[in-house]
């Protein structure tokens, strides 16, 4: 797995693809293996870039020990720096779109349009709830049941139906690759404590919000409360998918976002 240079520690990523570049920012898992259905797809037109969260995957963990949505934007922007990439498409997916967020704000010029998928703007109790569950178990019960029991919520029925076997082999990178839990904690932590809502309205790339119905992680009212936020954006609501929507349903949700894109360069 390629690593680069971003200064003071080393991220993994992978380049794939020629033409304009996208960027994938993964959720919480922080691995870029959550956009295997994404890149092959895209890098038929386009230059995609995934990479590790720091603490997460073959990426390094944070020097000094600090983990935030703030942090991980910045790491983003010195990527593009160590790869001289001057703007790019970005997509973000759950804390990924929290991440996306803040380059959006912190960064515009960095961008040339954003993409939030099944992500929220700040946590509310139903969030509080879940985080604060998920740390308690990992905590509790230690890394391998906090994976089981987050890949119940973020994976939803129909990948343990339908896509088992892709489940397991991004589980089995979870626990290849998995932090200790000083660390695990934080980044839960770092969910709970994003908040750039009073700012959303300053947002100015062309944006496109995507929820699904049935997202039990970060449910849909937070697509329609983003998109309300953010002068100008689209929103796409899928009828299924759950969190992980873009895993589930590739087909539709790749063509959604495709036609963003193209319509965004026109």
């Amino acid at each position: 797995m390629p690593r680069i240079s971003i200064g003071s520690f080393h991220l993994s990523y992978r380049d794939e693809g020629r033409g304009d570049p996208i960027l994938f920012i993964p959720g919480l898992i922080g691995l870029m293996d959550a956009w295997d259905f994404q890149a092959p797809h895209f890098a038929q037109r386009y230059r995609c870039l995934r990479f590790d969260h720091r603490g997460s995957g073959e990426s390094d963990r944070a020097p000094d020990g600090r983990y935030s949505t703030k942090l991980i934007a910045e790491d983003v922007v010195r990527l593009l720096d160590a790869l001289q990439i001057e703007r790019a498409y970005a997509v973000g997916a759950s804390t990924g779109g929290c991440i996306l967020q803040n380059l959006a704000l912190d960064h515009p010029q960095r961008l040339r349009a954003c993409v939030f998928t099944n992500t929220w703007t700040t946590a509310d109790e139903y969030i509080r709830r879940l985080q604060t569950a998920r740390m308690r178990i990992l905590q509790s019960h230690g890394p391998e049941e906090y994976i089981k029991f987050s890949s119940l919520w973020t994976a939803g029925p129909g990948q343990f139906r339908n896509m088992f076997g892709k489940l397991l082999e991004l589980e089995e990178r979870q626990r290849r690759t998995l932090a200790p839990v000083d660390i695990l904690v934080a980044r839960i932590q770092m969910t709970l404590d994003h908040d750039r809502s009073a700012e959303l309205a300053r947002i100015d790339r062309p944006a496109l919000v995507i929820g699904a119905n049935d997202d039990a992680v970060t449910p849909v009212y937070f697509a329609h409360d983003l998109h309300a936020a953010i002068r100008g954006s689209r929103l796409h609501v899928l009828e299924g998918g759950g969190h992980n929507a873009y895993r589930q349903r590739p087909a539709e949700w790749n063509a959604v976002v495709e036609a963003f894109l193209k319509e965004v360069a026109a």
